[in-house]
């Protein structure tokens, strides 16, 4: 290595430091793939002014500068590319909504350990959500979706129901929908004929969330769309963690995920969660015999029989256990409007 290029090296090392300083992650691995590229870029640039007269050879001062305003520009790109990619959606987004979620490791704690082995699995993750509503195609569902967003009081001793305290309870694994916005108390009852929500004390009108006036439908083709079972009144809704075309019959979709790090990091992760399965378990298929039918179809029988009677007897665990119940807790701490 030449004395000039060693007193080039420390610059360098100077601009990958500020690089991370300023951009974070994207800007150090922008920078650094630039410095690693600076060697070769220089040699070529050094064997095209040997190949030149001297009147034209460049200046090895420019030449660095050139390497230089790589290394800078290209982590301002990387955000700015994953900006505009986040910002990609279906409609006009007329209301932007923030969820701080949390993931508990597979005991179900979220405190502070230092006696556990460094796994995916003991891992306790945070992160925000944002959520991009179409407010305009599809007001009366948006409308819906943000009484559960703006409800929420603290400072009250009685607050109206929230995404605040709500959870994600379940991954359908035929269809890929994650299912959020279960909130512990909260029931749908029958009142005075109509159908109403009971929580806290409180009956609260249910209103259907349908949009008679929605200017167009949307379909289930993609990961993050955000979407609402049709003619339901609970505030439960969906977010497809791939392409699901057969809800577009039932579900509407009213938003979606601006799909930044966090959010695909979040949904990565609950794709990966085990989930309850309430079939009998069962070998492959092909070395199935009339036997392990039959044993199958007794199983799947008594279970049915023993959930009937568990609900008739006032027993209600038996509606805490259901098919894609995910086994890690997944909940959301904050909801507020960005």
């Amino acid at each position: 290595m030449t004395t000039e290029r060693r007193e080039q090296k420390p610059m360098i090392l100077v601009l990958l430091l500020l690089a991370t300083l300023c951009l974070g992650a994207h800007g150090f691995q922008a920078a650094t793939a630039s410095t690693v590229r600076y060697d070769t870029i220089l040699q070529a640039q050094q064997q095209q002014q040997q190949q030149q007269p001297d009147g034209t050879r460049m200046d090895r001062r420019s030449a660095l500068a050139s390497v230089v305003g790589a290394a800078l520009v290209l982590p301002l790109l990387a955000p700015l590319e994953e900006a505009q990619a986040a910002e990609t959606t279906l409609a006009p987004i007329t209301n932007k909504v923030i969820f701080d979620v949390r993931i508990s490791r597979q005991d179900g704690t979220f405190y502070v350990r230092d006696d556990l082995e460094d796994t995916p699995e003991n891992k306790v993750f945070y992160g925000q959500l944002t959520m991009g509503l179409f407010g305009t195609t599809v007001p009366r569902t948006v409308k819906e979706f943000l009484t559960y967003v703006d409800g929420f009081n603290a400072m009250d001793d009685n607050p109206l129901p929230s995404y605040s305290r709500s959870s994600f309870v379940s991954l359908d694994q035929s269809t890929g929908l994650l299912v959020g916005g279960y909130i512990p108390s909260l029931e749908v009852t029958d009142f005075g004929g109509s159908t109403a929500i009971k929580y806290g004390g409180r009956v609260l009108a249910a209103p259907l969330w349908f949009d008679d006036q929605q200017t167009e439908r949307y379909s289930h083709n993609s990961k993050g769309l955000l979407t609402h079972r049709t003619l339901d009144v609970g505030p439960s809704f969906g977010i497809t963690t791939r392409s699901a075309t057969e809800l577009d019959s039932t579900h509407t979709v009213f938003g979606q995920l601006l799909l930044d790090e966090s959010s695909r990091e979040f949904l990565t992760i609950v794709e990966d969660l085990p989930t309850y399965n309430m079939e009998r378990p069962r070998g492959d298929p092909r070395d199935e015999t009339a036997l392990d039918t039959v044993a199958s179809a007794v199983f799947s029988s008594q279970r049915e029989i023993f959930r009937s009677a568990a609900k008739t007897f006032g027993d209600n665990r038996v509606n805490k256990v259901f098919p894609g119940k995910l086994l890690r807790r997944v909940e959301v701490t904050q909801v507020r409007l960005a």
